[in-house]
């Protein structure tokens, strides 16, 4: 038990030492010249990202129809993803629900024949002056 313990325990240490790396890691990182200069890029990169945008928008209105088609396309398969998972949705749901149907009792094979001989029995009772034969 006291093996158990002194692994433990040396597990904790070293997880307080990784934590402690994490930390100095993140306090460098926010102190000192790091943080401004990630800003600066952070700030280029969304100017760079709008520049991105424009150039897109202005080869848009020079050529429509590519983009026209091309969104079409995408449109087209996203319609048929989501078609098909719902379709494999409602699939799954009916199966599951007929297997869960084919475990009660009730359903079993020979039960079911009781069950239609009961039911005739009720839509047919034997003092109705009509004779019906069903077959099975």
């Amino acid at each position: 038990m006291s093996n158990a313990a002194d692994e433990l325990e040396q597990d904790v240490e070293a997880s307080r030492g990784r934590l402690d790396r994490t930390l100095g890691d993140l306090q460098s990182r926010l102190q000192g010249p790091g943080m401004p200069r990630d800003l600066a890029d952070l700030k280029r990169s969304g100017q760079a990202a709008g520049e991105a945008v424009e150039r897109f928008v202005a080869d848009v209105r020079v050529n429509p129809v590519p983009a026209l088609l091309i969104a079409a396309g995408l449109g087209l398969l996203v319609y048929d993803v989501v078609r098909s998972t719902a379709r494999r949705r409602s699939t799954a749901i009916a199966a599951g629900s007929s297997a869960a149907d084919r475990g009660l009792a009730a359903n079993q094979p020979d039960r079911m024949e009781a069950r239609l001989d009961e039911a005739l029995e009720e839509s047919f009772p034997g003092s109705d002056p009509v004779s019906v034969r069903i077959t099975k």
